[in-house]
Parts: structure tokens; sequence; C-alpha cells
């Protein structure tokens, strides 16, 4: 069980490892066009989120890839597609939704879902900063049109 605790810690160390580099991709990206983009504010929120979505649904895929290459290496299951459909269902705390599952994760499927309720949450983070970032400039240009 210590083994288990071990070995689920390591591989959330890089889970987070993987979300970090990608908000740091995503303030570099943010950062990069918004000097471009000062006159074009809805065109900047409109793009600024779609670059978050697009790297926290691949980050998500990596993520979840981590843990199945865990659980297909460790042998729970048969094949790697196997692996990653579990590791997505423990990730996103979704639940096998059976009393006796197929699958027996140990330690691994409540650390897998830990791991994505913090970084779940560590997205939505990303998300309302993203937002709070736009919403004051946007607001700002709209109270100025008015007469």
């Amino acid at each position: 069980m210590l083994t288990d605790f071990i070995i689920g810690s390591l591989v959330s160390v890089c889970v987070m490892i993987c979300h970090l580099f990608s908000t740091l991709v995503i303030q570099q990206s943010l950062t990069a066009i918004s000097a471009r983009m000062r006159t074009h504010n809805i065109i900047f929120l409109t793009l600024s989120l779609s670059i978050f979505y697009i790297l926290a649904f691949l980050t998500l895929c990596m993520s979840v890839s981590i843990w199945a290459i865990v659980y297909f290496k460790l042998g729970f299951t048969q094949t790697y597609m196997e692996a990653f459909y579990t590791a997505m269902i423990n990730y996103t705390t979704l639940g096998l939704g059976d009393l006796s599952p197929a699958i027996k994760t140990s330690m691994y499927g409540p650390m897998a879902a830990a791991s994505g309720i913090l970084m779940f949450s560590w997205s939505a983070a990303l998300l309302v900063y993203i937002v709070q970032m736009h919403l004051p400039i946007i607001k700002a240009v709209e109270h100025k049109k008015k007469p």
C-alpha cells in the first residue's frame, strides 16, 4: 500500500507539472497576442478562451494518458484503451457505475480522482482569471461608446 501511495503521488506530481506547463503556455500566448489585440477586445476574449480550452483539453488528455500508462504497466488492464477509459473515469471522478468493477485500481483510482479534482479546480481558476482580465476592459470600451 505504501508503494501504491508513493507511485500515485509521483504520478500526481507529473500531472501537476503538465498543468503548470500548460498554464505557462497559456499565459505566454495571451501576453504575446494582448498587445496586438487591445482595440479588438471581444475578439481577444474569444481568442483567449479558445486558446485556454484547446490547451486545457490537451492537458486533460495528457494527464489521463499518464495515469493510463501507469494502470497499463501495472497490469490493471489488458489493453491501453481499457487503461485510458479507466483512468478517464477515475480522473473525472465519474466512477465506474457498478458495484464490482472489473478493473481493480487499488489506491490508484482514488488518487487519480484527487488529482483530477485538483487539476480541474486549477483549470477553473485559470478560466476565471482570463475572464476577469478581459471583462473590465470590454466594459470600459462599451461605456465610452455610449452617448
